[in-house]
């Protein structure tokens, strides 16, 4: 018996502890790689199961020569090592061996879709559609488990559950609630009519809805996911029903969110005007900046009554191109006096491009200072000086407020620490960079901070709440509110006319 066959021999029967060590010794042996047959299998196997993930590619060569040879089994870990490899340097499996963990769920990694079921059962797999069976009869298991359980699973907001309704009683559902949402205590139903491959509702809980047939097994065209919410009550989050393709991927990207659940403890929709019904008004301005080098087009909100000496409480926001919805629901609380009139200059953000997410470039430091400076040149000093000088801006700190959602609250946060002399207030809901990561704030003379953020968004909740959390033991002026939502457009159009009530009150300004 050879030196490696006596190592492998050992390694299949070692215990854990041992194992690393045995591993070491394996790799050392000249004639690892030129291995063949049953050998290269056992040494690929001991590899795939012993090794660190550093040493999958050769535990792949390994078993794809030993699959060549036409060993049982081979062509199986072959699969499932190329599928690790491919994950590890941030490309989609190929084969579909590869299971997360998501939300609570088994899921299926990623695919790139080139390996079809002739070439799956070449390698011992069984089709991507037996895959997908597995997978679900496995989570439906698991998912009536917790359905019977009280509560939800430690340190979870939400997991899915299963209480295997009926066609009917789906039918009967989505009569009562044409939107496709209704709910039992903390027991949500989403469920929708659709053909194809799949449904998925997002964007809150990105969770594959199980397609449910009649009670002699034929199919139907309705789809459901049943979710345990933690305060389901207290919550207010949009949705939509996006399709699937065969890989599993929403058709066209992430698609439109025009359903809304609310619940009858959550807070109450604020009033919202239309775009064509603004008692103020909503411009678009192209700027020449000179700190840019180039031309960044600015949308500018002016309130009712707004003349060039108002001097109205100014709001400085990222994200100009996404700011319509937010002008609504301030246009209105302007409207019937639930806030001062206010005006808001927003320039829009960076596109994504080939070279990546030029916005979050602009708006975050740490990543390109250069790209960063230049864009709080910008963002500080080009437009604060154009907002005075055309539209009456306030000049002065306390009626001066930065305001961002997501990387535009990094951004908000960074630039109320830099330019504290500038801003009163700060208004950064659902920040995703915790305090400490790139931003050194100092309590001393600090903008009041406005924060927010969803209990559903879980790393931006975390973040969010540890801005809290550090701002209220350093004494630093801050206010906190924790909504029942996800990284959703809803909860921050509702909390931004919130945060200006709270900064300004409704007469401050006269």
């Amino acid at each position: 018996m050879s030196a490696i066959s006596q190592l492998l021999t050992q390694l299949e029967g070692a215990e854990p502890e041992h194992a690393p060590l045995l591993v070491q010794q394996l790799l050392r042996q000249e004639g690892l790689v030129d291995l063949q047959g049953t050998e290269a299998l056992r040494a690929s196997r001991a590899l795939a199961i012993f090794a660190g993930p550093q040493q999958l590619p050769v535990a792949g060569e390994l078993a794809g020569r030993a699959h060549q040879a036409g060993v049982p089994g081979a062509g199986t870990l072959f699969a499932e090592c190329a599928d690790k490899v491919s994950l590890m340097t941030g490309r989609p499996q190929r084969f579909g061996t590869v299971i997360l963990e998501h939300q609570g769920d088994m899921v299926m990694a990623p695919l790139d879709g080139v390996a079809d079921d002739e070439t799956r059962h070449a390698f011992g797999l069984p089709s991507l559609a037996e895959m997908r069976q597995n997978i679900e009869r496995q989570n439906r298991v698991l998912a009536k488990d917790r359905y019977e359980m009280d509560g939800l699973p430690s340190g979870q907001r939400f997991c899915r559950i299963w209480s295997d309704p009926s066609t009917e009683d789906l039918r009967k559902g989505l009569e009562d609630h044409p939107n496709g949402a209704w709910s039992d205590g903390d027991d949500l139903t989403l469920a929708c009519r659709a053909d194809g491959h799949g449904v998925i509702p997002g964007p809150v809980f990105e969770l594959p809805m199980w397609n449910v047939s009649e009670s002699d097994g034929t199919p139907t065209d309705i789809w459901c996911v049943q979710i345990r919410v933690e305060r389901l009550n207290e919550a207010v989050f949009g949705y939509g029903f996006w399709a699937l393709d065969q890989n599993g991927m929403p058709i066209g990207g992430r698609g439109s969110v025009d359903q809304r659940y609310r619940g009858k403890n959550a807070p109450e929709e604020l009033p919202s005007h239309d775009d064509d019904a603004l008692m103020g008004s909503l411009s678009t301005h192209e700027f020449t900046s000179a700190a840019l080098r180039e031309n960044r087009r600015v949308k500018v909100y002016l309130p009712p009554g707004h003349s060039r000496d108002s001097r109205f409480p100014v709001i400085y926001a990222t994200d100009g191109n996404m700011i319509e919805p937010y002008i609504r629901r301030v246009d209105a609380a302007v409207s019937i006096g639930a806030i001062p009139p206010v005006v808001i200059i927003a320039p829009h953000a960076a596109p994504m491009d080939h070279t990546g997410n030029q916005r979050a470039l602009e708006y975050l430091p740490g990543f390109d200072d250069q790209r960063f400076d230049r864009h709080q040149r910008f963002f500080v000093d080009e437009l604060q000086k154009w907002a005075e000088t055309e539209f009456g801006a306030s000049g002065e700190r306390d009626f001066r407020a930065v305001f961002g959602c997501s990387d535009g609250a990094g951004h908000a946060l960074a630039t109320g620490s830099m330019h504290r002399d500038r801003y009163g207030h700060c208004i950064a809901f659902s920040s995703g960079m915790p305090p400490g990561e790139q931003i050194n704030w100092e309590p001393d003379e600090a903008p009041f901070v406005h924060l927010c953020a969803g209990t559903l968004e879980y790393g931006f909740h975390q973040a969010t709440e540890a801005w809290a959390a550090w701002l209220h033991f350093h004494s630093s002026p801050h206010h906190f509110t924790e909504r029942v939502c996800g990284h959703d457009l809803i909860q921050w159009i509702e909390e931004l006319p919130k945060s200006i009530a709270r900064a300004w009150g409704p007469n401050s300004a006269d």
